[in-house]
């Protein structure tokens, strides 16, 4: 049989926007990361709806903090009507950013201050549903030149401190004085300070949702451990939680870069009055008990604190799912992975709705290869609804399971169906290519370059120059990475729309680029060119 391909258009994302109104949320998001805030992006164009931002120079980037008074004028300023809802990171309007939240720049009584000014700007129009989310602080500092000689210490000292109190232990005891004796004390001081303020921030937050100042508060752990600082300040959060009769409206979640992702998901489904019901199959049901890299709780709970953050429901019976999150899981049994590799592929293959979240990531926060290599050899990826294996498992699974639910969201409501399956081809894509080959391969050939280049610092490179070399290295390496991805998974693998054939014939508007002056992450962005098929 003989095809040929037709043109659908020279722009299809103003093509397909022109044909439906422009509908949007507004997001304040923690910094200026990809991560925080492009992904959210994607996931909102998923289900046809445009993530709108400040000014991205507002946001800060990296040491410099965000600038609270400006994207406060600048949100006073936007008709909040023309909003679906409006997503806000309290750590953006109370101190400029997450970096920044774990400084003393901003004093208690100035963060106070403008998260109330966000307060007075939200009782302007109190029909648009207000998300709020904050983070709960993490144990190291933030990775700096600075730091870096006593960094570690402090991490182990803070938990050391922890289990000292908890259990009474002398040998912690001991351990939280000698790494004490290594860190200069102003910075043990300081680290207590902060740690405080923001518990006390927070507070403040739960008491500003109890008075009907945000519809929705979401606190998410940044990277921790089992037990550390943290487990006392969640208790006392919980405790206000219930003394206030909040629990309906509060939710605790591992992961704070995911979060933005979760909340697109949340609104999305609170507009449309819908959430997607979802079954979950495991690489390994052992793994769920597993607590994984950077976080606090097993793999089993932090799945449903991101089933609860995005607005979806689980059900164990596959036959009522809207779609199957396939997830797998840390140093899973070789014979059963085997056998849940072979049944996701024959899932895809019979047509099912299937997303992917790969949490089996280890210390380096990197894609499983074994699954990875499995869904590529089949050529399967572009059939997923989303996929995700990046940073730590809360990340993974609240960029996963958002994306999956904008898609069946999409479907309940008026989205093209062609935007809609470019859209969530475009983020497994975005997703393969970066969380697979950026952190297995570009980032740690890029971490050797700075490491030979004087005064290398992994954390922080610290000459323009400097950025400038490793940059180019990033952006050459990840831009054939990307080209050779889309040829190998996208062309030449059709996909249908109402009746109507598709190919991805073309990539354009290639980005790729560091956000901050070091190689940690990546943002990489490009527009997809889709022609029908015709007979």
């Amino acid at each position: 049989m003989k095809f040929a391909l037709t043109l659908l258009s020279a722009s299809l994302a103003s093509t397909l926007l022109a044909q439906t109104p422009t509908r949007k949320i507004l997001l304040i998001p923690v910094d200026d990361r990809p991560a925080v805030h492009h992904f959210a992006a994607m996931i909102g164009d998923i289900a046809g709806v445009e993530v709108v931002t400040p000014p991205l120079p507002f946001l800060g980037k990296f040491k410099q903090p965000g600038s609270p008074p400006s994207i406060l004028d600048w949100l006073s300023k936007q008709n909040l009507s023309e909003f679906e809802s409006v997503i806000v990171s309290a750590d953006m309007i109370a101190y400029g950013g997450l970096i920044a939240s774990r400084t003393d720049r901003s004093s208690e009584t100035l963060a106070k201050s403008r998260l109330r000014e966000l307060w007075r700007i939200r009782k302007t129009n109190f029909k648009t549903p207000f998300y709020v989310f904050s983070t709960l602080t993490r144990i190291a500092p933030t990775a700096v030149a600075e730091n870096r000689t006593w960094r570690q210490d402090l991490y182990y000292w803070a938990i050391a401190r922890e289990q000292a109190k908890l259990y009474n232990d002398p040998e912690a005891k001991r351990k939280t004085a000698t790494l004490a004796s290594k860190i200069p004390p102003a910075e043990l001081t300081r680290y207590d300070s902060i740690r405080s303020r923001n518990v006390n921030i927070q507070i403040e937050l739960l008491k500003m949702t109890f008075h009907g100042a945000f519809n929705h508060l979401t606190l998410g752990q940044d990277d921790a451990a089992p037990v550390g600082p943290h487990t006392r300040e969640i208790a006392s959060l919980n405790q206000e939680v219930d003394r206030l009769k909040l629990k309906p409206r509060t939710q605790f979640c591992m992961g704070i870069d995911q979060i933005s992702n979760c909340l697109v998901s949340r609104a999305l489904s609170d507009q449309a009055k819908w959430k997607p019901t979802v079954a979950i199959r495991s690489s390994d049901p052992t793994g769920l008990d597993q607590v994984a890299a950077y976080e606090t709780e097993p793999i089993r709970e932090s799945l449903q604190d991101q089933f609860e953050t995005s607005g979806a429901t689980v059900t164990s019976d596959p036959t009522k799912a809207d779609y199957i999150l396939y997830l797998n899981t840390p140093k899973r049994d070789p014979n059963q992975f085997d056998a849940f590799v072979r049944e996701l592929s024959a899932s895809i293959t019979a047509g099912k709705r299937i997303a992917i979240a790969d949490t089996n990531l280890g210390w380096s926060g990197t894609a499983d290869p074994e699954l990875f290599d499995a869904l590529t050899a089949t050529r399967q990826g572009p059939q997923l609804v989303s996929y995700a294996g990046w940073n730590t498992a809360g990340n993974t699974m609240g960029t996963t399971i958002p994306a999956a639910n904008a898609y069946l969201i999409a479907l309940q409501t008026s989205v093209p169906g062609l935007r809609r399956e470019t859209a969530a081809r475009k983020f497994v894509l975005h997703r393969l290519v970066t969380d697979y080959f950026y952190n297995r391969y570009v980032r740690p050939e890029a971490y050797r370059m700075i490491e030979r280049m004087q005064d290398g610092n992994r954390e922080e490179i610290s000459a323009e120059e400097n950025v400038e070399i490793v940059e180019s290295y990033v952006k050459k390496d990840m831009t054939e990475r990307l080209n050779k991805t889309f040829l190998d998974q996208m062309v030449a693998n059709p996909f249908r729309v109402q009746e109507k054939t598709y190919n991805v014939v073309a990539l354009r508007n290639i980005v790729v680029e560091l956000p901050w002056p070091r190689a940690y992450e990546v943002h990489i962005d490009f527009d997809l060119d889709v022609r029908e098929i015709s007979n």
